[in-house]
């Protein structure tokens, strides 16, 4: 899906809204790289390094209004109470018309969502090293699902990277599992947490011993 399949079936003043909002992250953040996921109705994401994962918000269309959505937006500060949402991480902003778009606090909710993103180096590095880790088990393969690099062996996934955060999410073993419940690396894996997956935010600190341990682990269940 294209941009204009993305925007395909919309009245003209809602592309036309939707292209304003994403020139509005294109001037704020112009190091962006652009995808289309086309799950749910489609979006276009915008993401820190190409290829890893990690959105850091997006544009959504939709037939009355256009939104803009953060990633970890229930982390943000949002003082003037644009956001909307309950979900445990992600919030978005309704638009409606032009001016909403001119909203000063709009431009800082992504400036400050861009601002908390850890450097581009390190997160292509983060994919490598998980790619490195991941490719190194026997039986293991690569595709990109739902946006986002995911390692499988067999038809069962075991590890994802960048799941809406710069993150690495995986399965813990049963025994393990409590250890990390108020260690605040460790967060919910969106989407899979019913399932019993954990996400570990990458950074520059980053414990690599401790990713490919749990990597491994996550492996072996895969089994």
């Amino acid at each position: 899906m294209g941009i204009e399949l993305l925007f395909e079936g919309h009245t003209p003043a809602i592309q036309q809204l939707a292209e304003q909002a994403r020139q509005l992250v294109r001037r704020v953040a112009p190091q962006a790289h652009e995808d289309i996921e086309t799950s749910w109705g489609g979006y276009l994401l915008f993401k820190q390094v190409q290829g890893a994962g990690n959105t850091v918000c997006w544009v959504s269309l939709h037939k009355k209004h256009v939104s803009l959505g953060f990633s970890m937006g229930a982390e943000m500060s949002d003082p003037k109470g644009l956001l909307q949402g309950t979900g445990k991480r992600q919030r978005h902003v309704k638009l409606k018309k032009a001016e909403d778009l001119e909203q000063p606090a709009l431009r800082v909710l992504l400036e400050e969502a861009w601002a908390s993103q850890p450097e581009a180096d390190v997160l292509q590095d983060a994919l490598e090293r998980v790619r490195k880790i991941c490719l190194g088990l026997a039986g293991t393969q690569e595709k990109i699902s739902h946006g986002h690099p995911t390692f499988f062996t067999r038809k069962r996934s075991y590890a994802v990277y960048g799941i809406y955060s710069p993150s690495v999410a995986f399965k813990p073993e049963p025994s393990k599992a409590l250890d990390f419940a108020d260690d605040d690396r460790f967060f919910p894996t969106p989407y899979l947490a019913h399932q019993g997956w954990l996400s570990l935010r990458i950074d520059a600190q980053t414990d690599w011993q401790l990713v490919r341990e749990l990597l491994e682990g996550s492996y072996r269940q895969s089994l």
